[in-house]
């Protein structure tokens, strides 16, 4: 027989649930391994970054996109374009582990991740210039990791902040922002297209590790993703007394 919970009066502690609605339970832990992608994410950019521009005589931080250290024949070639490889990776190791997050939150930051290793082979051709095919392949990883926080967001009064969706809409919208300010960079050829870009490229690394260290730390409770079914309870047959002989 299973014992009740009782509180220190006697009475038994009954669950924190909204009449009717379904209990909330206790979020999944994210692996040691998750929180390890997510720190590898931001490290590997500023590791790869600053090791590219060593590479790259001439090189102007400020003025010239992080784009111009990919391109085709450049020295930091194929040391920015692993860099992003391994970044990609990072985010897709990241969205298995992060569990406590909506689904469709992991499959959207998974899939930048990998759209960004794929960025990595599709460079552009000539410093100073962005070519369409580069161009669209970027708008589509960055695309993918500004809608990746709306979308995972949970529901309940126990949600983790970095999981509450009006935290996760504001993450999105300021993504959003940093995306329409480096295109309008890039397109009136400004002179602080590189910090615009490295700011997009960090911000994107970061707040996959803030989430992943909060509900590491600090788990908390949410709804469940699909809400149980409620058992049917068939009408019973009525029964009709015996007949006697």
């Amino acid at each position: 027989m299973n014992a009740r919970v009782t509180q220190p009066n006697g009475i038994p502690r009954q669950p924190s649930t909204s009449p009717g609605g379904p209990l909330e339970r206790p979020l999944e832990a994210v692996p040691l391994w998750g929180v390890a992608s997510a720190i590898a994410a931001p490290l590997l950019l500023v590791l790869g970054y600053l090791y590219a521009v060593s590479l790259t005589p001439g090189y102007d931080k400020v003025a010239q996109a992080v784009s111009d250290l990919g391109v085709v024949g450049g020295p930091a070639r194929w040391p920015w374009a692993f860099t992003l490889v391994f970044i990609g990776i990072a985010h897709i190791a990241t969205a298995i582990g992060l569990r406590p997050a909506d689904v469709i939150g992991r499959w959207l930051l998974g899939a930048g991740g990998f759209v960004m290793m794929v960025l990595a082979f599709v460079p552009n051709n000539v410093v100073g210039k962005t070519y369409m095919r580069h161009t669209l392949t970027s708008a589509i990883v960055f695309g993918l990791l500004a809608l990746w926080p709306a979308m995972s967001a949970r529901n309940g009064r126990g949600v983790p902040w970095p999981l509450r969706r009006r935290v996760t809409i504001i993450v999105s919208i300021v993504v959003f922002v940093l995306i329409e300010i480096t295109l309008w960079g890039l397109i009136l050829q400004t002179t602080t297209d590189g910090v615009r870009e490295f700011a997009l490229y960090a911000w994107t690394s970061l707040w996959p590790l803030v989430v992943v260290l909060w509900v590491r730390l600090r788990p908390g409770t949410a709804l469940p993703l699909v809400s149980p079914a409620k058992p049917s309870s068939a009408p019973s047959a009525p029964t009709t007394p015996a007949s006697r002989h």
